[in-house]
C-alpha cells in the first residue's frame, strides 16, 4: 500500500458533492440527535442557538427541509431491500435520497390516484411504477450551499480589540491584563480555523468516496469558542444505529474500518478503546490533531451549549482560555494520564460563573438559550480567577457535584442514584448536561485528586497576596 504524508496528498474529491450533504452541525433542519433523561429541555430550548453554525456556512436556514436536498430518484423497493441486505453492515443504506420517505412517499399500499399509475407488461405480470411530480413552487425548499463556500465564511471568534470595562484602575488591572494578554496570543486565529476547516473538507470528501453512509461532524472547541491555537480538531463520525449491537462496538467496529484508511497517511493512529472510542490522528502538511469518535452525539448538542455561553458575556472566554493554559502549565489538563479533560475545566468554570461569583454572570443552561438579561456583576478578569481558584480550593467535592444543568451544586447521592453508573461518581464529579454522566471520571486515582486540588490551593495562596499572573503558575524549582 502507498504511503502518504497527509491527507493533502490523497486523491482529491474533485466532484460537486451533494448539494444537500450534511454539514458540520445540524440545527433545526437537519440531524436531530436523540434526547436522554433529563436533557430533553435543555435540547429543545437551546434550538435557537444551533442557527450559528448555520451561518458560518451560509446557510439560509429557513423551512423544515431534509438535509440532504439533491434530485431523488425511484428505485423498487425490493431491489433496494436486497442491495442493502448485501451490504458490509446489513442495514439499509444511509442516504435518504434513496428513502421513500424523504423522496415524498408515503407507502407502496396508496391508491394509485395519489402514488402513480398501475400497468400491465407484456408478459401479463403486473408491475408498479410511479410517476414524478414536482414539488408545487409554494413548496419549494432552500437548497443547501456545497461546503467550498464553508471555507470563505466569517470566523467570528478571533478578539483583536480589547473591551472597554477591562480595566477600572483597581489594584487588579496588571492580572486582568496579563489574562486579557494571554487569551490573545493562545486563541484559536482565523488562519488556524480555516486550515481545520480544509482539513475537514478532504477528510469528509474521501471518507464518504469510499464509505458512502458516514457522515462527519466537527465538534468541540474548534467552533464553541472556547478554542486554543494549539487545541485539537474533534470529528463525530455519523452512522446509522444498530438497535442489537452494543452502541461502544459499534462503534468499535466503524472506527476500526477507519483506521485503515487513516493509517495510509499517518501510520502512527491510535485507536483508543475507552468507555468512548476515540481516534487519534495527526495531519503531517497542517500539523492539526484529530480526535474522531463515533456517534457521540451529546458532543453536537454541548457544542451548541458551550457556544450560548461563550457569547454570554465578554469575560467567559478568556477565563476559560487561561483555566486551561494553567491547568496545561500544573500538568492536571489530560484524560488519559487520570487528570482533568478541557471539556470538564470548560463546565467547572462555567459553573462557578453561575454559583460561584454574586450576582451570578451566567444563568442556569435552559435559560441561556433565552436571552437572559445582562449581569449586574461588573468584577474584573483577575478578581475572577481568583475567586475561581479559591471556589475549587475549597470545594466539598466527598458530598456535591458540578451542576451547569442546575446552575448550583448538587449532591452526589443524586447523582448516582438518576445514573445507571453510580461507581463512576468517586473524587470530582463533573455533570455532563445531557446524558447526565460524569465528565471528571478520568479522576479515579487519589493520589491524582490530591495533586489537583493542591495545584488550586497552592496558586490561590501565592496569588491573593500579589496579583501576578506568574504567582499561579508552577514555581520553578
Amino acid at each position: 500500500m502507498k504511503h502518504y504524508n497527509s491527507i493533502f496528498d490523497l486523491k482529491r474529491y474533485r466532484g460537486n458533492m451533494s448539494e444537500g450533504e450534511s454539514v458540520i452541525c445540524h440545527g433545526k433542519n437537519g440531524f436531530s440527535a436523540p434526547r436522554v433523561g433529563q436533557g430533553q429541555n435543555i435540547d429543545r430550548q437551546c434550538h435557537n442557538h444551533q442557527h450559528f453554525l448555520a451561518q458560518m456556512v451560509g446557510v439560509a436556514n429557513r423551512g423544515g427541509g431534509s438535509p440532504r436536498q439533491g434530485q431523488r430518484r425511484w428505485q423498487d423497493r425490493d431491489k433496494q431491500h436486497q442491495k442493502d441486505m448485501n451490504s458490509p453492515f446489513g442495514y439499509e443504506s444511509d442516504d435518504s435520497s434513496l428513502s421513500s420517505n424523504a423522496s415524498g412517499s408515503n407507502g407502496s399500499n396508496k391508491s394509485s390516484e395519489n402514488d402513480g399509475k398501475r400497468s400491465s407488461s407484456s408478459s401479463g405480470s403486473n408491475t408498479v411504477t410511479r410517476e414524478w411530480r414536482s414539488r408545487n413552487r409554494r413548496d419549494h425548499r432552500p437548497r443547501r450551499l456545497t461546503i467550498d463556500r464553508f471555507n470563505s465564511s466569517f470566523y467570528p471568534f478571533e478578539v483583536k480589540f480589547a473591551p472597554d470595562d477591562l480595566l477600572n484602575g483597581s489594584q487588579w488591572d496588571t492580572l486582568s491584563q496579563e489574562i486579557w494578554d494571554k487569551f490573545i496570543k493562545s486563541q484559536q486565529t482565523e488562519a488556524t480555523f480555516h486550515n481545520k476547516m480544509q482539513l475537514w473538507r478532504y477528510l469528509y470528501g474521501t471518507v464518504r468516496t469510499i464509505f458512502p453512509r458516514y457522515g462527519l461532524y466537527v465538534v468541540g472547541s474548534t467552533m464553541t469558542g472556547f478554542g486554543l491555537e494549539s487545541s485539537d480538531m474533534d470529528l463525530c463520525l455519523y452512522v446509522r444505529s444498530m438497535g442489537h449491537v452494543e452502541p461502544r462496538a459499534h462503534a468499535l467496529l466503524h472506527l476500526d474500518y477507519i483506521l485503515s484508511f487513516i493509517r495510509a497517511f499517518d501510520p502512527d493512529a491510535e485507536l483508543i478503546q475507552a468507555k468512548v472510542p476515540i481516534l487519534k490522528f495527526r495531519d503531517a502538511y497542517s500539523g492539526v490533531q484529530v480526535d474522531l469518535n463515533c456517534n457521540n452525539v451529546v458532543g453536537i448538542r454541548n457544542t451548541n451549549m458551550l457556544y450560548a455561553f461563550s457569547i454570554g458575556d465578554w469575560r467567559v472566554r478568556p477565563l476559560v482560555a487561561v483555566a486551561k493554559l494553567w491547568a496545561r502549565a500544573h500538568r492536571i489538563n489530560d484524560a488519559r494520564r487520570r487528570t482533568l479533560s478541557s471539556y470538564a475545566l470548560t463546565l467547572m468554570v462555567i459553573h462557578f460563573l453561575q454559583c460561584g461569583t454574586n450576582p451570578w454572570i451566567l444563568p442556569r443552561v435552559p435559560e441561556v438559550c433565552e436571552k437572559p438579561p445582562r449581569s449586574q456583576n461588573r468584577l474584573t478578569l483577575g478578581e475572577l480567577f481568583l475567586q475561581f481558584l479559591k471556589y475549587y480550593a475549597d470545594f466539598p467535592y466527598d458530598q456535591m457535584a458540578v451542576s451547569v444543568r442546575a446552575g448550583r451544586r448538587i449532591p452526589i447521592a443524586e447523582c448516582r442514584y438518576s445514573h445507571l453508573d453510580p461507581h463512576q461518581w468517586k473524587h470530582i464529579c463533573v455533570e455532563e448536561p445531557f446524558d447526565l454522566t460524569n465528565t471528571a471520571r478520568s479522576v479515579y486515582d487519589p493520589e491524582t485528586f490530591e495533586k489537583i486540588v493542591k495545584a488550586f490551593r497552592d496558586s490561590h495562596r501565592r496569588l491573593a497576596p500579589r496579583p501576578r499572573l506568574a504567582e499561579a503558575w508552577p514555581q520553578a524549582r
